[in-house]
Formats: C-alpha cells, structure tokens, sequence
C-alpha cells in the first residue's frame, strides 16, 4: 500500500524530533566499542549481523560534532559499506546499531566508533499505559561492561516514542479545500530530571514552527532500515516545498503521580508533549 499523508506526517515528525533533539540539545555522546556477533536474526534474505553494545546511532550528517558511523574495523582493516576483500558489508543500521555482512564473515574481532543518541527516537502504536508500565525496556548501558552486542527487538532508554493521537478535517475554503489536524503524542521516558525537563523545553519551543513534509523517496534507508546513501536531516528539509505546521504544544508530566503507580519503574521519569500539526489540503482530490 502506498503511504498516504498520515504515514508522511508521522515519519516526517519524527525525523524533525530527532533533529532537533540532537541539534538544540547537542544530545549525544561520541563513543568506540567492539561489535559482537548478534544471533537473533529479523530480515530476509538472513544476513550475518554484528552489533554494538549500545543503540541508536547518529545518522544525521548534519549534526556538527558527532562521529557519524560509516566503517568498521575488522581485523584491523577498516571496512565502509561495500566490504573488503571477502568480508562483503551489506549495509549498516545507525538505528539498531549494528552491521550487516550479505555473506558469513571471518572474524575475530570488530570495532567501531560512532555517536549515541542522549534519547533514541522510535514510531508508536501503543497506548501510553504499554510504553509505561508494560513495555520491557533496557537502561542504555553507560560503560563498555556489556559483553554482548544488542539484540534487534531490545528498546533501550532514555528514549522519545512518537505515536499519532488522531486528527481531523475541517472546511477552509472553497474548492474543496480542508485545514487538516493531526494530533501527535511524544511520550518521553528519561533517566533523569534533568533530562526529562531539558527534552521538554525543546520540543516546548517547537510551537509555530514549519516542518518539512518528506516523501519516503527523500530517505536514504532501505525497507531493512539500513543507510543507503548521506542523510543529512537540514539539506532534505531545504529542499522541500510542502510543509505542515506545530501549531499548539503542550506538556504534562506523569513524574507528579508517579506514587500512585507501583508498576511504574522508578528510575524513569516521564513526560508527555502533545501536538498539533496543521495543513491546508484539498484531500479529495
């Protein structure tokens, strides 16, 4: 099925998020570690997987200051997508943090270095009370102690779900044309309060602003979620003429009834930022 405005505005928003996240707050932490042979495999045709011990990467070639990951030490050589020799590199995924060999690859050891994200960026359709008190989720290790890559299906925090709440088409003008409102939730699970608030005040400050409206062909990753090319967030967002826009934000914090819920993990702080994204459409054309 094709993607229609929705999927466009929920995939465009959480590009903008995570841009914004990581540019206003310089979220993000250069790091090197070894990769470790992941045995949980989720892709057809089966690749040969080697993780890092930490997910998300930065991919945003845009964000000045971070080590963008794009080759990795084996053996010694360094490696970018496309291989060496007969260790042939299908692609790498900033998003899980892992390398994906198109053929079983001969390796001791493997290394890399890269930037973390301060909150790893993901899309929802969980109700709040999953993602709060159900939902299994692992601290971002803070040291290289993990002796294991991560695994595909683990959801590390601190961490920013984005999830579409609902919306609407109203009238506006003749002709057919609607004013479109899309309502969208961040919900933020933080490990400090520092954090927590620090997140808020930006994504606060994002009211009245345009966002770009990006087309699934704007985006260097493959159906896998492996970078297929440069992705640099402000030269996309440039280059579009479509926009949607923020405008209203509001914030509510969970961190004040925390007491009342026993389920709820003590050492995440939590937070949830509505939006509302508008857009003067003719959407029955």
């Amino acid at each position: 099925m094709k993607a229609q405005y929705s999927n466009k505005v929920m995939s465009s928003m959480l590009a903008f998020v995570d841009h914004k996240i990581l540019l206003k707050g310089e979220a993000y932490e250069n790091y090197g570690s070894l990769f470790y042979k992941t045995e949980t495999q989720l892709y057809e045709p089966t690749y040969e997987t080697w993780s890092a011990p930490f997910k998300q990467m930065v991919c945003d070639q845009s964000i000045t200051g971070a080590n963008i990951f794009t080759g990795i030490n084996i053996d010694g050589d360094t490696a970018a997508s496309g291989g060496i020799g007969t260790s042939g590199i299908a692609f790498f995924n900033h998003h899980q943090g892992q390398v994906f060999f198109d053929s079983p690859a001969t390796i001791t050891t493997a290394s890399g270095n890269y930037a973390i994200k301060d909150f790893n960026t993901y899309l929802t359709s969980e109700a709040e009370e999953e993602l709060l008190f159900n939902t299994k989720i692992q601290l971002r290790p803070k040291t290289t102690q993990t002796e294991v890559g991560l695994a595909p299906e683990v959801q590390t925090y601190p961490a920013i779900y984005i999830k579409d709440n609902g919306g609407g088409n109203t009238p506006w003008a003749f002709g057919g044309m609607d004013l479109t409102t899309v309502s969208v939730r961040a919900v933020i699970l933080g490990d400090s309060a520092f954090r927590l608030d620090a997140a808020c005040s930006i994504l606060k400050d994002l009211a009245y602003s345009q966002v770009a409206l990006l087309e699934p062909e704007d985006l260097p990753f493959n159906a896998a979620g492996g970078c297929t090319g440069v992705y640099d967030y402000t030269a996309i967002a440039a280059s579009k003429s479509s926009f949607f826009d923020i405008a209203n934000v509001s914030v509510s914090k969970y961190i004040e009834n925390r007491a009342n819920y026993q389920n709820l993990n003590k050492d995440v702080f939590s937070a949830l930022v509505d939006f509302d994204l508008t857009n003067v459409r003719t959407p029955r054309e």
